[in-house]
C-alpha cells in the first residue's frame, strides 16, 4: 500500500505543475491580447515586458510563468532561448525587486475617491463612465487587468450589492461590492447610470469614448485607466506631484489600505482581493506606518 501510494504522489505533482502551467499561459495570453501583441511566437522584448508587469507575484511564480512560455513555444516548434539576454535581464530585475522591501505603494485614499467622482458629475457618457469605474475598481479592489477585463455580463445587482464575475487565468471569482445609502458612491447607481448611455448588454464593461462623447465598442486598455485616474485627480485638485504618482493598481492599493486602517480581517481581506498568502499585505501594511 506505501508503494503505491508513493508512486501516485509524483502522478498528482505532474498533473498539478501541467494545471499551473495552463494557467500561466492563460494568464500570458491575456496580457498579450490586451496589449495587442503576439504571445506565440513572442519576441523576447514582449516576454522581458511582461515578467516586469508581475511586480506583485512571488520570483518563484515570475520564473515558473517562463517556463509555461517556454514550454509553448517548444511544444509548437518555435524558437525559443532562455538565456536571452533580455529576459534574464528581467527576470533579474524581478528577483532583485522581490529581495528589497517595497516602497509603499500609491494609493487613492477614500477622500481622493469621493473628490474625483464628485468631478465625474457632469452627466456626459465619459463623466458616468469613470465614476463607475473609479467606484468599481476601488470597492473590488481589481487588478489593473480585472478592471479593463470586465464585461457587461459578469456584472449583476443584488439587494444589498453588485456581485462582479472576475475572471483570471482558469479561476472564476465572484466579488461583492456593498451598496451604498450615498447614491453618488453607490456602485449599483453608477452602473445604472453608465449603462443608461452605453447601451450595451454584452461586451466589453468600460469602452473609449470618442471626443464627440461617442461610445465605442473596444475595451478600455490598463493604460488608459492610469490617464483617467490621473486627469480625474487632477479635476479634484489633488496635488500634481501626487496625481503623477497614481496608477490603475491605486484603486486596488486605496482599497487595501482602507480595510487595514479600518480593522478588516486578514483572512477576510485577503479573500476579497484575490490573495492567497497574507504576506502580500506588508507593502501596504507599511503604508500605515507612514500616515
Amino acid at each position: 500500500m506505501t508503494g503505491a501510494s508513493d508512486s501516485a504522489a509524483p502522478a498528482r505533482e505532474a498533473v498539478a505543475t501541467l494545471r499551473a502551467y495552463r494557467a500561466d499561459w492563460v494568464h500570458f495570453t491575456n496580457w498579450c491580447a490586451v496589449h495587442a501583441v503576439s504571445p506565440i511566437p513572442a519576441t523576447a522584448q514582449v516576454v522581458a515586458t511582461y515578467l516586469r508587469s508581475l511586480a506583485e507575484f512571488a520570483p518563484a511564480t515570475i520564473r515558473r510563468r517562463l517556463a509555461a512560455i517556454g514550454k509553448m513555444h517548444r511544444f509548437n516548434d518555435m524558437a525559443w532561448d532562455v538565456t536571452d539576454p533580455v529576459l534574464r535581464a528581467a527576470v533579474a530585475d524581478m528577483t532583485e525587486r522581490a529581495g528589497r522591501p517595497a516602497a509603499p505603494p500609491a494609493v487613492v485614499t477614500l477622500s481622493m475617491l469621493r473628490a474625483m467622482v464628485e468631478r465625474c458629475a457632469d452627466g456626459s457618457p465619459r463623466g458616468l463612465r469613470d465614476r463607475c469605474l473609479l467606484l468599481f475598481g476601488f470597492a473590488g479592489a481589481l487588478r489593473r487587468s480585472e478592471l479593463v477585463g470586465l464585461q457587461v455580463e459578469d456584472v449583476r445587482v443584488e439587494r444589498t450589492q453588485v456581485v462582479l464575475t472576475i475572471r483570471e487565468a482558469a479561476a472564476v471569482q465572484p466579488v461583492g461590492l456593498p451598496l451604498s445609502s450615498d447614491s453618488a458612491m453607490c456602485p449599483a447607481a453608477a452602473f445604472a447610470a453608465w449603462q443608461q448611455v452605453a447601451h450595451r448588454q454584452t461586451g466589453p464593461l468600460f469602452r473609449a469614448i470618442s471626443k464627440g462623447e461617442r461610445v465605442g465598442g473596444q475595451a478600455l486598455t490598463p493604460y488608459a485607466v492610469t490617464r483617467i485616474l490621473q486627469r480625474r485627480a487632477l479635476m479634484a485638485e489633488v496635488p500634481p506631484d501626487i496625481a503623477a504618482t497614481l496608477s490603475a493598481h491605486a484603486l486596488r492599493s486605496g482599497y487595501i489600505v482602507a480595510a487595514l486602517r479600518q480593522g478588516m480581517e486578514t483572512e477576510a481581506l485577503c479573500q476579497h482581493i484575490r490573495y492567497r498568502d497574507p504576506r502580500a499585505l506588508r507593502p501596504y501594511e507599511r503604508q500605515l506606518d507612514h500616515d
